[in-house]
């Protein structure tokens, strides 16, 4: 045979060869994603993931109640509760309420028991409701609230107020009371924002 011939035989052979090898094969599905084999892993599928979930998935503490017990953030500057308040008019026809003498303590024969706050300026109309549970009172399960109020912000409104009252014609029964404060028209588990909790205590 030509040397020529013998050339191009061998050389013919390694092509064959090399086709026989062909393209690697794909990744299997249960091998490697994406096809990076020498990167990727399979994810790791969420029943395997560790129980404890990452801190800002976490739920605030609870108490005996299992409600949060969080004061009302977000929309608020500031939220407390006071045996009364007083109302000034501001330069934009708004109003403006301040809370007088700040507590968590009422005497059995307060009158009502406000919830005072300010709100960052705001570009529609929203309200905000609370409603009042005898959470840990003689006479109630304190599952059932027993008041509500809510108060409508106008756009020029920067503080409001909430002003609830006693849940028996008795008067405030000794006890712990709870405040749960809603933002927007209706009240559910989204528009909670948080709880103010206050303690009627007996007379001296």
């Amino acid at each position: 045979m030509h040397i020529g011939h013998l050339i191009l035989f061998f050389l013919c052979l390694a092509g064959v060869v090399r086709a026989q090898d062909g393209p690697p094969a794909p990744f299997t599905p249960d091998d490697k994603q994406h096809g990076f084999s020498q990167f990727d892993n399979i994810p790791v599928a969420p029943e395997d993931m560790a129980p404890d979930p990452m801190d800002y998935y976490k739920n605030p503490a609870l108490d005996s109640a299992g409600v949060p017990d969080e004061t009302p953030e977000g929309l608020f500057l500031h939220i407390t509760l006071a045996e009364s308040f007083e109302e000034d008019l501001d330069l934009r026809s708004g109003h403006r309420y301040y809370p007088i003498h700040p507590t968590k303590e009422f005497s059995p024969d307060a009158l009502a028991v406000h919830v005072v706050f300010r709100v960052f300026k705001h570009y529609s109309a929203y309200q905000v409701i609370g409603r009042l549970f005898p959470e840990k009172v003689p006479g109630f399960s304190g599952e059932t609230f027993t008041d509500e109020e809510t108060a409508y912000l106008a756009v020029e409104d920067e503080s409001g107020f909430l002003k609830f009252f006693a849940p028996s014609e008795a008067g405030w029964i000794p006890g712990l009371y709870r405040v749960d404060i809603f933002v927007g028209f209706v009240a559910s588990d989204v528009t909670r924002m948080g709880t103010l909790r206050f303690t009627v205590t007996p007379k001296a």
